[in-house]
């Protein structure tokens, strides 16, 4: 966790491998970031199937309550996740509004302040 980072009551964070975030991260209650699916699941030639996998969160993120961020997640910077989404990969554009179950970038923006 980078400068500046803070979180409201009851956001959980689940970090088997790696979550990192940049600087000006704000998360507002009931939020949970997962890197992991807490179990192994194999695949029939024995191999996993759902390794772990790192979740990356830019620079001045405003993430609204009720969100999950699952493995794989990256969001970059300058970005305000509406509440009650869903996160999963990378197809995120920086300086917007993500929006969704599941999330995509929805509206483009300059900046936000609390």
């Amino acid at each position: 966790m980078d400068d500046n980072f803070e979180v409201s009551a009851s956001s959980q964070f689940v970090c088997y491998h790696r979550i990192e975030t940049g600087r000006d991260v704000q998360f507002a209650w009931d939020c949970l970031v997962m890197d992991t699916d807490t179990h192994a699941v194999y695949d029939t030639d024995r191999r996993l199937a759902n390794p772990n996998k790192p979740v990356y969160i830019g620079d001045k993120v405003w993430v609204e309550c009720r969100t999950l961020i699952m493995k794989g997640a990256a969001i970059p910077s300058n970005c305000v996740v509406g509440a009650d989404c869903l996160l999963r990969g990378k197809d995120f554009q920086p300086n917007s509004v993500i929006a969704g179950r599941p999330a995509k970038s929805v509206k483009e923006i300059s900046g936000w302040h609390l």
